[in-house]
């Protein structure tokens, strides 16, 4: 019954006859069910096709096709299904070569040469002696942990382990490897699409991010985890635009080259095309844009100390102005359009409602 009224506000809202209504809900039905109905910010009982009724109906009747449009063919949707397969990736196509390679370099063999790699005590050393840790919740640690195998005293959820998890970690590698320290740094996570949350230089020249947190981290707290001689980190994350990936690379460089420590190798598991992007220059894309920037789908309340760090007056286009058409399935990313996640309660109706990390800071 539910369904039945789902589909005919859909009907009623974009004033379809029969045969377009025929047409367009098979394909509405088969999203739904493959994908758009596990949002996890979805309330009680809330399926999608009565969300985008609801979403659609907000705008003028001549503006809803413009709107329609957009959903059916420029909305990327990254289910937990496909999240959880890049989790996967990234240990199995990423990480574990790159251990591979150190070990082969130590026992002077060829990198192909795997079953006598993968089973040295060089290769189980390296292995172990790897900290993987993750920048957010997002970095969904105990999938990661349990896909690669790993030992749960070299896996932590944060980036800042506090200093009797810092002495458990230690501890634990050296019952198996006496003496030891950990020699690589893995800082793991899901999502990125400006790359400012991780490195940036502010106006005053000072640097601000989590991978700076956590070089200085390293570097303190934490540093009895590490040999005096050093220890090689990697940035993990399992999704990335073009943008966020050269902007952490070339920020990363300049700032360690500041300080005088290594610049981190970055890994992007899966970097989203450049043609994701909304952009004016488009002609598809500029009747959904041409909505997204009026102020009435917009909301009441000022920007946010954390959506000012992103350099643009409002965030109509997302966070940075990213202007991405993209939804994760356990939340909609503050880059992408406003319409996608905005709150009802203050303005727009968001069409895949976003919970905010961050409360209270205007």
């Amino acid at each position: 019954m539910r369904k039945l009224l789902a589909e005919s506000l859909l009907k009623r809202v974009m004033d379809w006859d029969q045969a377009r209504l025929a047409e367009e809900l098979p394909l509405l039905d088969r999203m739904a069910g493959f994908k758009y109905d596990e949002y996890q910010q979805f309330g009680p009982g809330r399926k999608f096709v009565e969300t985008l009724g609801l979403w659609l109906e907000q705008f003028q009747p001549d503006e809803r096709e413009a709107a329609f449009d957009f959903v059916k063919n420029r909305l990327v949707y990254i289910s937990e299904g496909e999240m959880r397969h890049l989790v996967e990736a990234a240990f199995a196509d990423h990480i574990k070569p790159m251990l591979i390679r150190a070990a082969a370099e130590t026992l002077g063999l060829p990198a192909h040469s795997l079953g006598a790699v993968t089973e040295s005590t060089a290769f189980r050393r390296s292995l172990r002696s790897s900290l993987f840790f993750g920048l957010s919740d997002g970095a969904r640690m105990d999938v990661f942990r349990r896909s690669a195998n790993l030992d749960n005293e070299q896996v932590w959820q944060a980036y800042e382990p506090s200093e009797a998890k810092t002495t458990g970690l230690i501890e634990d590698l050296r019952k198996i490897y006496p003496e030891s320290y950990f020699e690589r740094v893995f800082l793991i996570d899901d999502f990125t699409a400006s790359g400012i949350s991780y490195i940036r230089q502010e106006p005053d020249g000072s640097w601000k991010g989590k991978i700076k947190k956590a070089l200085t981290q390293f570097g303190g707290d934490a540093a009895k985890l590490f040999s005096p001689d050093g220890y090689q980190m990697t940035v993990v994350i399992y999704v990335a635009t073009p943008e966020a990936s050269h902007h952490i690379r070339t920020q990363l460089a300049a700032y360690c080259e500041s300080i005088g420590k290594p610049v981190p190798e970055v890994i992007i598991v899966y970097e989203l095309p450049q043609s994701t992007k909304l952009e004016d220059a488009n002609e598809g894309d500029r009747p959904f844009l041409a909505l997204a920037d009026q102020d009435r789908y917009y909301r009441n309340t000022p920007m946010d100390t954390h959506e000012q760090k992103g350099r643009t007056d409002t965030v109509k286009r997302g966070f940075a102005g990213c202007g991405l058409p993209l939804v994760l399935g356990h939340n909609t990313p503050n880059n992408s359009l406003y319409l996608l996640w905005g709150d009802q309660a203050v303005g727009a109706r968001g069409l895949f409602p976003r919970i905010v990390r961050h409360k209270g800071n205007n």
